[in-house]
């Protein structure tokens, strides 16, 4: 009898072994399933924001200005081109699609009810948007002569100079949805669109080279929610657009030179699209989606040449023409209103920043005076570990000097810092200077194990792109500004990417190390996240209540007479035909009544 209950017991145990293990199986599955979805939709999502950008472009070289129609007919293309492009999974696209478009519409909507109160989108953004809605044409015309406009252009205006010759992909993604909403502040949806697509197709990035499902998820949520993405998450600030794009190209980059994986089709098609994005956001996103590309373009056909003359010579062709076709659609197609218009009236492509009649360096002149004799290196390292604020010439702090800190402090002051879009000293975080230092000692480690099992192809490839952000710290003013070095937030990335790709099981130092970095990074973006919450809330209830009194007295005296905070926002007009206020006039007289970025 003894035996028969202790056999019992032991099947009783094995089939709850089997149970447990089957509905393991069947979470994990639906798991990688839904994430699998998910990382369809941002692919969709992508092509979308991509196919707006070339449609729009090219209606302009034609002298076809943007409507409210924009919207749905590029939303219709891109629904067609992504349905053929996975026709294989027609299921799968068609819910991925859905999904994305209901992304895309509740974050619009949600973005609709936050109010821009920063200097750049009240000013050149907002400009820019809001002429382009209305009508303008940036490839034939200057924005200070167009007419089809709620209130006159000042032409004395400094903001018609940026509006007129900036890369402006993100304004003509932003007036295409204000043209659909008639609310400008829904525009600024693409900040929010980036970190989803950025968050996936990281993930999706990372699944390829064979890391694990759940360690691919939280690396790619500290690509994804960076601090510079975050800081500018709810205004019309566009370097978290070109950080995340230039992520996506520099890894899928290194991705074609190490790793062969069966995605490669659809990495070139993200790729493209990820450099059409990153070259229209700004300047920079031009030099830098080159020079990465170009690099490791290089290595790929030396190492090939090498190799095999004749499969060299396949691939050259192969590859050179895939980048002639992305550039002349990023820089001649959808840059024909600031590149090629730049190039044809001044003689560079980027102008008012070089050529004749160039303006001076905005970079050098924020910068603190203290730092103004540093060696660039010194100016580098001094903002990496210098706690968060904003010290130059044009903020009215007590001193101009910034505050070093010891690595992994952090005062409440300093994490309220962080609701400043274009943050300068320690910009990438106030937890950023401890992964720094992880990530010099752990490349170093990295470097050293690599040269010992001979994997010398990995060391040529992260080499070159370690030392190309060496060399471009090094050799570009504003090495201080977080938003203009996002590639130094990969570096910690790379040796991630080591660790995890080489899947320590056994060696818990590793495993350790890997996860205490990966929650030191997210931690560091939910510090920034818990500032920008704080911000946002209080900056919009200030706002909403100033907008209510305007629109309250506006029905009572049927007319306004305003007087703008400063010279250059006038973009915050923009504001007032939305809420169909359209009767005043603009004064220098000063004010009682305080409106949004006015009063009045």
């Amino acid at each position: 009898m003894g035996e028969n209950m202790s056999k019992n017991k032991t099947k009783k145990t094995i089939e709850v072994k089997k149970y447990s293990q089957k509905q393991n199986n069947k979470f994990e599955h639906f798991f990688e399933n839904t994430l699998n979805i998910l990382t369809l939709s941002s692919k969709y999502l992508l092509l979308f924001i991509t196919i707006v950008l070339i449609f729009t472009s090219s209606l302009f070289i034609f002298n076809l200005e943007i409507t409210k129609f924009h919207l749905p007919i590029t939303i219709i293309i891109s629904t067609i081109i992504f349905s053929l492009y996975y026709r294989k999974n027609l299921k799968k696209a068609i819910l991925a699609t859905i999904i994305g478009l209901i992304i895309f519409s509740a974050a619009t909507f949600a973005v609709g009810k936050i109010y821009d109160s920063t200097a750049d989108g009240n000013t050149y953004h907002k400009l820019t948007i809001g002429a382009l809605k209305n009508g303008w044409n940036p490839v034939y015309e200057d924005i200070a002569d167009f007419k089809n406009n709620p209130f006159d252009i000042l032409e004395d205006n400094v903001n018609v100079k940026w509006s007129n010759h900036y890369a402006n992909g993100t304004e003509q993604f932003a007036a295409v949805v204000y043209a659909f909403t008639n609310n400008i502040e829904t525009g600024k949806v693409f900040n929010i669109l980036w970190i989803y697509i950025g968050l996936f197709i990281f993930y999706d990035l990372f699944r390829q080279i064979k890391i694990s499902k759940i360690k691919s998820l939280f690396l790619s949520i500290t690509l994804a929610f960076n601090p510079i993405s975050l800081t500018q998450v709810a205004n019309l600030y566009l370097d978290g657009v070109l950080a995340i794009s230039l992520f996506i190209i520099i890894i899928i980059s290194i991705i074609k030179s190490l790793y062969k994986t069966e995605s490669k089709d659809e990495n070139n098609f993200i790729l493209a699209m990820s450099i059409i994005w990153c070259v229209n956001a700004k300047f920079t996103g031009l030099a830098f989606a080159a020079i990465f590309s170009i690099i490791l373009y290089l290595y790929r056909n030396i190492k090939n040449y090498l190799v095999d003359k004749k499969v060299f010579k396949e691939k050259l062709i192969k590859e050179t023409i895939y980048y002639l076709i992305v550039v002349v659609i990023s820089v001649v197609v959808v840059g024909s209103s600031t590149y090629t218009k730049n190039f044809i009236q001044h003689g560079h492509p980027l102008f008012p920043l070089y050529g004749k009649n160039h303006v001076d360096n905005m970079v050098m002149m924020e910068m603190p005076s203290s730092m103004q004799e540093y060696s660039s290196l010194r100016i580098f390292l001094t903002s990496i570990f210098a706690k968060g604020e904003n010290v130059s010439p044009s903020y009215a702090t007590t001193q101009n000097d910034p505050d070093l800190k010891v690595p992994l402090t952090f005062t409440k002051e300093e994490i309220e810092n962080y609701n400043i879009p274009d943050i300068r000293m320690g910009g990438f975080g106030p937890l950023f200077s401890a992964i720094f230092i992880f990530s010099f000692i752990s490349l170093i480690i990295i470097g050293i194990k690599l040269k010992k099992d001979k994997e010398y192809e990995k060391i040529i490839v992260y080499g070159l792109v370690i030392l190309t952000t060496i060399i471009l710290v090094l050799a570009l003013d504003g090495s201080y500004w977080a938003r203009y070095i996002p590639y130094v937030y990969l570096l910690p990335i790379y040796s991630l990417i080591y660790i995890l790709k080489k899947d320590y099981k056994k060696n818990k130092l590793a495993n350790i190390v890997s996860s205490l970095i990966i929650a030191i990074f997210i931690f560091n973006s939910l510090l920034i996240s818990y500032s920008q919450y704080i911000s946002i809330k209080s900056t919009n209830e200030y706002i909403k209540i100033r907008i209510e009194r305007l629109q309250n007295y506006y029905k009572e005296n049927n007319k306004l007479t305003i007087k703008l905070n400063h010279h250059g926002v006038q973009g915050v007009q923009y504001n007032l035909d939305d809420l169909n206020i359209k009767n005043y006039v603009l004064t220098d007289t000063e004010k009682n009544n305080e409106g949004y970025m006015f009063n009045y």
